[in-house]
């Protein structure tokens, strides 16, 4: 019976000691990850509120280094070479710090180090681009810090900053036309599929390159046939009216609202009508 009490005591003591209160994190951290042309974009960063305090000039001074969130240093990471602000980073993962002044904010993009959150001072030699942009007053007060990636394409997107009052935007050039050009150079001098001739198409469309290749490539990837999907024919139409040939180009947006009517899809009869609508004007 001893024995069976002292166990007894034993095991309640362990479920106390083990146990934990869950409670709500002052800072949550969030993560993202973003596909931007051909680069993988990921950030990883703590959020703080504002809770009443005033942030830029109080509680984060001007022209001090910050961790650009809160908690351990913020990181992003790149898949691919990309340019922020027009400097080059390498693909790599790195800390982000910052140091905002009243009306403009530095961003800097630093080695990656065992520092867990802002830093006294920078070691020049780990600073791997340092660039600037204008700080934004809002009309508003944003409540909780946040970094968003923005106004995606396929050439690049934005880094936004915004927390308080203040708001500031960096721009990232994914650096996608010249890989894109490269890539299908390489792949029509081989043995191209017809997906490889429809993306080729698509993307020298959508960047306004060589229309005349795009309409070559549409038609190998895309020849004419009763088979053809409401978002094929799609592309169809929209190639040709940029190549100025806008009889074939209304016969496709024709076609295509058809097909998107009997399939019943809302979605797709307004994509072709809108292209319908506008060749017809």
């Amino acid at each position: 019976m001893k024995k069976f009490i002292s166990l007894f005591f034993t095991l309640l003591l362990f479920q106390f000691t083990n146990s934990q209160l869950q409670s709500p994190v002052a800072s949550p951290r969030a993560k993202i990850s973003q596909k931007v042309g051909l680069v993988t974009i990921k950030l990883d960063y703590s959020r703080p509120s504002k809770k009443g305090r005033t942030i830029f000039g109080n509680l984060i001074p001007y022209k001090q280094i910050w961790r650009t969130g809160a908690n351990q240093a913020t990181t992003i990471s790149f898949s691919d070479d990309v340019k922020i602000n027009g400097q080059l980073v390498e693909k790599g993962e790195y800390h982000v710090y910052s140091v905002p002044g009243e009306s403009k904010i530095d961003l800097v993009i630093y080695e990656k180090t065992s520092a867990w959150g802002s830093l006294k001072s920078f070691d020049e030699s780990l600073i791997k681009a340092r660039v600037s942009t204008d700080f934004y007053d809002l009309p508003f007060a944003v409540e909780t810090f946040t970094l968003s990636l923005g106004d995606i394409s396929n050439s690049g997107a934005s880094l936004n900053l915004l927390w308080d009052n203040k708001a500031a935007i960096f721009i990232i050039d994914a650096l996608t036309k010249e890989k894109m050009i490269t890539n299908i150079n390489e792949v029509m001098s081989g043995n191209p599929s017809k997906a490889d001739y429809q993306k080729a198409a698509i993307y020298f469309y959508e960047e306004e390159l060589d229309i005349n290749k795009a309409l070559k490539w549409i038609d190998i990837a895309l020849p004419d046939s009763k088979d053809l999907k409401y978002w094929q024919l799609r592309y169809k139409a929209i190639i040709y009216e940029k190549a100025g040939k806008m009889k074939k180009a209304k016969k496709y947006a024709k076609q295509g609202y058809e097909i998107a009517k009997k399939a019943n899809s809302p979605d797709a009869m307004n994509t072709l009508k809108i292209v319908y609508d506008r060749l017809h004007n």
